[in-house]
């Protein structure tokens, strides 16, 4: 009896490491996810099979394209998830170059607010 509630202790405490906290992560698509930090009002961009993240206050996304501006920058990281391309753009570039330009940016709570709680937009 002992050694059947020493191996379900075991079994709940592997499922509990293994577990991780959905309600702080969501997921745009290609691996990439929104995360809220420490502090409700802050968000990070975390890169596939990373835990941390570049801390962000405007998304913008559209299968493949990821944008995102970081706190402060005036520059737009864009990520294409298909080719595993990251490059930084200036705004103006954004405006100009119609993958970009198409895309709509929001602020990075309303984004956060329209992506599922669970599963991926591709």
């Amino acid at each position: 009896m002992l050694r059947l509630l020493s191996c379900l202790a075991l079994v709940a405490a592997l499922a509990g490491l293994c577990s991780c906290d959905s309600s702080s992560t969501r997921e745009i698509g290609g691996g990439y996810r929104l995360k809220r930090t420490g502090d409700p009002a802050h968000f990070s961009l975390m890169t596939p099979h990373e835990n941390g993240g570049l801390i962000i206050d405007e998304i913008g996304w559209g299968a493949p394209i990821i944008l995102a501006r970081a706190s402060g920058s005036s520059y737009w990281d864009a990520i294409d998830t298909a080719h595993a391309q990251h490059i930084r753009i200036s705004d103006e570039e954004r405006h100009k170059d119609s993958p970009y330009r198409a895309l709509s940016i929001e602020k990075v709570d309303a984004a956060w607010a329209r992506l599922p709680g669970h599963g991926r937009l591709w």
